[in-house]
């Protein structure tokens, strides 16, 4: 049994070749984080009484194995101990010619109860340019079914294709979308809450993509399985760790900045202050989603990743709401921010008409608690 490590290319291939057998098919995959070793997550499969697959870990597939049409039933051992213990997992299915399937074991046996599922993987082929996806909550998170519910958002907020609400254990079932490449994540209903942040992918059109959430947060960490593909890269999801006012170091310099990350939108906006020649503050203001100055514009939805941001540098003549006298703002340079950990971080500052320079920053107060403060 071998984890799947190829690129996401290969899904064209897959998807796109015609079945080439006159039987079911079946890809087995284990989704159930019921440990914290992943060796200790190793399972037997039985199929009809016979061990068919040992040493199943977690996040494994199988990918496509031919089974003739008819009822089945698949129990799952811990490893080693078919014949000496009963299986952890049982389920009956009956599985007709012609049919693809996968089945997939759930659960972590605290939260939310072990099981064996099934999904009929056949659709009809996309429109040219397209590819069927299909989203699946296997991340047995809580213990509340409402508890467990998510939405599927692109790395700028948006909700995908309706899916507000989607409980631990269902499935969207298969749409389509342009082909493409897409930076999404799954959130808390409204989207403040970051679960899970894959790395933009490239999908490619005529596939078809399964994804899959899983983990439960505890014995494994939340994560996505794309099949045929394999494990998903991950970032940290953006949250308010940045946030509060940060100092320049020394702490005399009298120059530093206000941080405030809007998590629902993968999204960095804030404050730079500063003094200018004559001694007067300066406040400068930045937003990662925000495009030429004066307007509305998001040219790169989202723009931080939670560590990283790199955006433009405003000044506005003044403050304050007057119809008749608009605030005039204008882009005077650029800065970059990486945030090193709680405390930490450093800020690139490049004026017009002057050279980047690099300031280290440590962060004075913070309304929200930094990740490892909690």
């Amino acid at each position: 049994m071998k984890r799947l490590a190829t690129t996401l290319a290969t899904i064209t291939a897959l998807s796109l070749a015609g079945p080439a057998w006159s039987a079911a098919r079946v890809n087995v995959a284990h989704f159930a984080p019921f440990a914290d070793d992943l060796a200790a997550t190793a399972v037997d499969i039985a199929v009809n009484g016979e061990i068919a697959l040992e040493g199943v870990e977690y996040k494994a597939f199988t990918g496509y194995l031919d089974f003739e049409p008819g009822p089945y039933t698949i129990d799952v051992y811990l490893a080693g101990t078919f014949g000496t213990a009963d299986p952890a997992i049982s389920g009956d299915f009956t599985l007709t010619d012609e049919v693809s399937y996968t089945v997939y074991a759930v659960g972590n046996a605290v939260t939310q109860d072990l099981e064996l599922r099934a999904l009929v993987d056949d659709v009809e082929a996309p429109m040219d340019g397209n590819l069927n996806i299909r989203v699946v909550h296997a991340a047995p998170f809580a213990a509340d079914l409402a508890a467990t519910e998510v939405s599927i958002r692109t790395a700028g907020g948006d909700v995908v294709n309706g899916l507000v609400g989607v409980p631990y254990n269902a499935d969207s079932g298969f749409f389509e979308i342009p082909a493409g490449t897409y930076d999404l994540k799954v959130a808390s209903n409204d989207g403040v809450v970051n679960y899970i942040d894959p790395l933009p992918a490239e999908l490619p059109a005529g596939a078809d993509v399964t994804i899959f959430a899983i983990g439960d947060g505890v014995n494994q960490p939340l994560g996505i399985i794309a099949f045929p593909v394999g494990e998903l890269e991950t970032r940290t999801p953006v949250n308010n760790s940045a946030n509060g006012w940060w100092a320049v170091t020394p702490a005399d310099a009298g120059i530093g900045f206000i941080l405030q990350p809007m998590p629902s939108q993968n999204r960095l906006v804030g404050t730079w202050y500063q003094y200018d020649a004559e001694g007067n503050p300066q406040f400068l203001t930045f937003d990662s989603c925000m495009g030429a100055a004066g307007t509305d514009e998001c040219p790169m939805p989202g723009g931080f990743d939670g560590t990283m941001a790199t955006t433009a540098l405003y000044i506005s003549d003044r403050i304050g709401v007057d119809a008749d006298a608009p605030v005039n703002t204008v882009q005077v340079g650029e800065i970059a921010y990486e945030i090193l950990s709680c405390d930490e971080a450093t800020a690139t500052v490049t004026l017009e008409g002057s050279d980047p320079v690099e300031f280290s920053a440590t962060r004075l107060t913070g309304p929200f608690p930094c990740a490892d403060e909690e």
